[in-house]
């Protein structure tokens, strides 16, 4: 009984999976503001009922298209043969790590922006976003604060507030890899060239 209890689990996250994986091939295609349950459920060959089963509302399942892109942007970075050996190359890991992604995997960026569009007018959304942005903003505070106690970074920078701003760096980043990608990596070198005076520079 355990066992066959075990495969039906199983056999629902399975499914649980795949219908993530679809809405997130059509947000990809057709952007949040043309997606809807429906073609989700036709794309899966389900009706809409055994949709809701899984995904009781549209939000709950923009939710799972979230942590899908979230755990997607954790798995696919590029491979290093040496860890960072500070903050600095921290940072400049983050910025490069974008580059690849526009030619590579540019449904994960269009998927990501247009979340990111929508969220200003859809409190849903914002709200879902926002988990997401946190966890990354912790990331980016985290290295600041880091290259603050190595002393690769000044001292009186204020660790939230850059946060923010490379943030926004990144994502503008980001459409440079989806727009013009042979030009990405050219941008990246730029900004980190940019962003390292910015942060390691003593105060005038």
């Amino acid at each position: 009984m355990t066992e066959k209890k075990g495969k039906l689990r199983a056999s629902s996250q399975a499914r649980r999976r795949d219908l993530v994986q679809i809405a997130y091939r059509l947000i990809a295609q057709k952007g949040l503001e043309g997606f809807r349950t429906r073609d989700v459920a036709d794309a899966a060959g389900i009706d809409t009922g055994t949709l809701h089963y899984y995904f009781p509302s549209k939000e709950s399942l923009v939710q799972a298209v979230v942590e899908h892109l979230v755990d997607d942007f954790r798995a696919v970075r590029p491979e290093s043969s040496d860890p960072p050996q500070n903050a600095l190359e921290e940072l400049r890991n983050e910025i490069f790590d974008l580059v690849p992604r526009g030619r590579e995997s540019p449904d994960q960026l269009l998927v990501m922006l247009d979340l990111k569009a929508r969220s200003f007018r859809d409190p849903a959304v914002a709200e879902i976003l926002g988990r997401a942005e946190q966890e990354w903003f912790k990331v980016l505070t985290g290295i600041l604060n880091r290259g603050i106690e190595q002393g690769v970074f000044r001292a009186d920078i204020r660790p939230g507030t850059e946060a923010i701003l490379l943030s926004a760096q990144l994502i503008g980043l980001s459409m440079v890899g989806l727009a013009a990608p042979q030009q990405a990596e050219a941008v990246a070198a730029a900004l980190f060239e940019q962003i390292k005076a910015w942060l390691s520079r003593s105060q005038s």
